[in-house]
């Protein structure tokens, strides 16, 4: 029994990722400039958490950014998800009301 219990903590650890909450907004620096991130939407999937970003630079200009945490820290490594992944993070643009009017103007 001791032997399974260990094993199933040992899975769930290593298969779970918990969504942190990061204070917003929080400041953000890039070689061409700085800003403020203003929203976040992100979901944990069982590698890392994919997020969304909208970063509103010092002079005004709004992006998205496309990008994931892993164990609490900034991944430098592209996004990649499945399509489950991919349907769950659309569902919670649903909570990121700045983000949700940006997206709207891709129509």
């Amino acid at each position: 029994m001791y032997y399974f219990a260990s094993f199933l903590i040992r899975f769930i650890t290593n298969t779970v990722t918990h969504c942190t909450m990061r204070k917003i907004p929080r400041p953000f620096k890039m070689p061409w400039g700085k800003g403020m991130v203003i929203d976040e939407v992100s979901i944990s999937s069982k590698y890392h958490e994919p997020t969304i970003q909208l970063l509103e630079f010092d002079n005004g200009d709004k992006l998205l950014r496309f990008c994931s945490y892993s164990h609490g820290r900034f991944s430098r490594s592209p996004l990649m998800m499945d399509e489950k992944d991919l349907k769950r993070l659309g569902k919670a643009i649903e909570k990121g009301k700045e983000i949700r009017k940006f997206i709207r103007k891709l129509n």
